[in-house]
């Protein structure tokens, strides 16, 4: 008798084990996405300029520092930088969905062992970026709108593609960060290596990155660069800098091929650092950049109209 009552213990035991961690599982787990989203943080300014092309904008309560078009979303709080997270900023503005950059690993555990419903988006590569477009259309109903914004994309492709085509493939210096005080010379800048989004950009617009290394984003010094000798130099600038200056500075490798054929340009539009559903405006003119032979006099200081 004895035996059969601490049998009958132990298996008691056990379920209210089972049914303990099944409980806490069930805390712990975060929810699923939901459908038709109504209350959204956007933790990526790529992710953020989807949601308001999408027609989202309304249902949009938190967002990034860094996150700035449209202009309209200046207004909205900010709960998070480039990494960090306002965990209790999130919290307030009691989301339903929280969405965020894939690689953001430790911001989407801390953001699920709070239970919020977090949805991991990739926009790595232009495939990223549709796979994105199309998904974030689904969750929220908004699936026209997603195709029409995919097929802006195919169509900058497309024509980048075509303006590309049957011309050499010039070797391309893509630079993303250097000094912008005006010393008079070029001493050490970023530029893109293999990163996967604006590597892919180079490609698809009939470029060569002149950089074959391993790193997302070398930083080369000067001697690096007239070692590289690129054919062509795309430099991003800020637009609110004076580009006669940057201009300037670059005049100081003269003996660089881009700079004695006159193929250095600029981009000085914020969306052109933004893989973002505007991104096809920046596609197509690398390659009128890269090709400038079939466009003569073209110079890429632009700022892109509003969508």
């Amino acid at each position: 008798m004895k035996k059969i009552v601490l049998g009958v213990l132990f298996f008691i035991g056990l379920y209210g084990a089972i049914e303990f961690h099944q409980a806490l599982a069930a805390l712990t787990v975060p929810p699923f996405p939901p459908r038709d989203p109504q209350r959204i943080i956007s933790l990526a300014p790529s992710v953020t300029e989807i949601l308001y092309a999408l027609g989202l904008g309304d249902k949009v309560v938190g967002v990034t520092q860094f996150c700035y078009y449209p202009p309209e979303v200046l207004e909205k709080p900010k709960v998070a930088g480039f990494s960090n997270v306002n965990l209790e900023a999130v919290v307030w503005q009691r989301p339903d969905l929280v969405i965020l950059p894939v690689d953001k690993i430790s911001n989407r555990q801390n953001l699920e062992r709070l239970g919020l419903s977090v949805l991991p988006l990739d926009t790595r590569s232009l495939s990223g970026l549709m796979a994105a477009v199309r998904m974030l259309g689904e969750t929220a109903g908004r699936q026209v709108q997603a195709q029409a914004i995919g097929d802006r994309l195919v169509e900058g492709i497309r024509v980048a593609r075509n303006q590309a085509n049957g011309h050499t493939r010039p070797t391309v210096l893509f630079s993303i960060m250097h000094n912008y005080e005006g010393p008079g010379y070029i001493a050490e800048i970023n530029i893109v290596g293999r990163d996967g989004f604006f590597s892919e950009l180079i490609d698809i617009a009939g470029g060569r990155n002149v950089y074959q290394g391993p790193l997302a984003f070398p930083r080369l010094s000067r001697e690096a660069i007239i070692y590289l000798n690129p054919d062509v130099i795309v430099d991003v600038v800020i637009s609110d800098e004076n580009l006669e200056t940057v201009r300037r500075d670059w005049q100081s490798l003269a003996s660089v091929e881009a700079i004695k054929n006159g193929r250095l340009f600029f981009l000085t539009d914020k969306s052109d650092t933004v893989p973002g559903p505007r991104i096809y405006k920046t596609l197509i003119q690398l390659a009128r950049c890269f090709h400038s032979e079939v466009n003569e006099g073209l110079e890429m200081e632009k700022s892109h109209a509003k969508d």
